[in-house]
């Protein structure tokens, strides 16, 4: 097929996807050449797209907000952007009772995205401060003591011993049964590394964590979401669990390091 042809060919397929309803756009459509597909799925909540990055109480229906059913696909006509909380989109088609096409989506009522940074960059250096505590560093295949696996299909379930047992696994040392949950939660496919990170930042949000990290501004709001995920995570400040602890000083200074990647 000639590249002309192929370009009119996504054009129309992109023009016939309604909307506002969930879409399974089939491998054909994504064979086609040097289309890349742009879109947000909301979570198991509904959502509002609005004209502002503001509260949406004071907007009115339909002209500066309007309802995203959850668990929707919503194709986009570029990439979404990082905007502090939110992701800023630009609808393909208008969504049912809108009257614009660009907006804002809180990004903690998002499941997942074609974005690569799907989360803010406090969001993804706190995530590199974690595995730093936790030894694992940019390795999603580290297994409790520094073993190794080497499939990505599933949690490894492989119980070592060494001090205690566990068979915490990934980046995030998650264990098997708070895994199964939480991909229970997120429909999980796999244990890839964009798995384990959508697990660990809906760990971070089951403590209640979420949005201290998204305030993070300083050492005392940076301690404030530490506070939070202690129990999640052996190796932070204030964790009860008598393994050996990170000092706040030095995850502090990791986490600036870290967010310098995402600026």
């Amino acid at each position: 097929m000639r590249q002309g042809l192929k370009i009119a060919v996504a054009a129309m397929l992109l023009a016939a996807v309604g909307c506002g309803r969930s879409q399974d756009l089939g491998s054909d459509f994504l064979a086609v050449d040097n289309v890349e597909e742009a879109y947000v799925i909301i979570g198991s909540s509904d959502t509002i797209l609005k004209k502002e990055p503001t509260s949406s109480f004071d907007l009115e229906d339909g002209k500066e907000k309007c309802t995203i059913r959850s668990e929707q696909k919503i194709l986009l006509q570029t990439q979404p952007k990082n905007e502090g909380n939110h992701l800023f989109v630009k609808t393909l088609d208008l969504l049912p009772g809108c009257q614009f096409h660009n907006g804002y989506i809180f990004r903690g009522h998002i499941s997942k995205s074609s974005s690569r940074n799907l989360f803010s960059a406090n969001m993804h250096a706190f995530l590199d401060t974690i595995a730093f505590a936790e030894g694992t560093g940019d390795r999603y295949d580290y297994i409790y003591s520094f073993a190794t696996f080497s499939s990505y299909t599933g949690h490894p379930r492989r119980i070592i011993c060494s001090g205690y047992c566990s068979d915490a696994a990934g980046r995030y040392q998650i264990k098997s049964d708070t895994w199964d949950d939480v991909r229970r939660m997120l429909g999980l496919a796999d244990f890839s590394p964009e798995s384990q990170d959508r697990a660990a930042v809906q760990l971070i949000k089951w403590r209640g964590g979420y949005d201290d990290v998204e305030r993070i501004d300083g050492p005392n709001t940076f301690s404030d979401a530490l506070y939070s995920v202690r129990l999640e995570w052996a190796s932070l400040p204030h964790s009860p669990y008598g393994q050996p602890l990170k000092s706040e000083g030095l995850l502090w200074e990791k986490f600036k390091q870290f967010k310098k990647r995402y600026e």
